[in-house]
């Protein structure tokens, strides 16, 4: 059963959220999907440096991104006719290199396939029909579903490591909570509008401050309002 979101729940969420904007460095260019639909526009090049970022970070997904654009070029045509040995040399600096190859050449023929080469169209769908659709291709589970559709400012919120943590951390979500209940309580507690900044701060958040193994609680700016009950003392 849902838990009911009180707007006294809503009120502490937006000050915190107001509060972490005011007090972190938050570098859209830190984001290698955000920084590839800028340069592009283009949800398939997104969706490759998305799958790349998939258990390695963002700088590494953006290098393994470059040098597959450089030799290969990040195109549905391009990847689907390269050899997976080439795909695996280009981008072995994201880590995983032989899975994720094999997923880039099953994702491009796919995307050639039922969407004649344009995500567009998908992401003009209403919200769930897309996220279903998305998760459908491969390597595409909810995580990078949403952040496909975030980015499009669709009215969703992508939940990665740092955001789930976090979020738990400030009593948003039951620390056992799933993906999905994560981003369900993100919704309630937020306005549609601040949906496709929601991970961006909380990621910064989680480099920053709240980290996995020493969250550096004595200097986080929203101290006072975490319910966390392994605060560190000292830094």
């Amino acid at each position: 059963m849902a838990t009911s979101i009180s707007e006294a729940d809503k009120q502490r969420a937006q000050n915190i959220l107001e509060i972490l904007r005011n007090n972190l460095t938050i570098r859209e260019h830190d984001f290698a999907s955000l920084l590839v639909a800028r340069e592009t526009g283009d949800p398939f090049r997104v969706l490759v440096v998305t799958i790349l970022s998939q258990s390695c970070t963002d700088i590494a997904a953006l290098r393994a991104y470059r040098e597959l654009d450089e030799r290969i070029g990040v195109t549905v045509h391009t990847i689907r006719n390269a050899r997976v040995a080439e795909v695996q040399r280009t981008i072995r600096v994201a880590g995983l290199h032989h899975q994720k190859a094999r997923a880039l050449r099953r994702l491009a023929e796919v995307v050639a396939k039922q969407y004649s080469g344009d995500l567009k169209p998908l992401l003009d769908a209403p919200v769930f029909e897309a996220r279903q659709k998305l998760q459908q291709l491969p390597k595409v589970g909810p995580k990078t579903a949403d952040v496909l559709l975030s980015i499009w400012k669709r009215p969703t919120i992508s939940v990665d490591t740092h955001v789930n943590r976090v979020a738990k951390r400030l009593g948003f979500a039951p620390m056992k909570a799933g993906y999905e209940e994560v981003r369900t309580a993100l919704l309630g507690l937020y306005r549609k509008e601040d949906y496709h900044s929601i991970p961006l701060v909380l990621m910064a958040h989680g480099r920053q401050v709240c980290k996995a193994r020493k969250p550096l609680c004595p200097k986080c700016p929203v101290h006072k309002l975490c319910p966390y009950k392994k605060k560190t003392k000292r830094i």
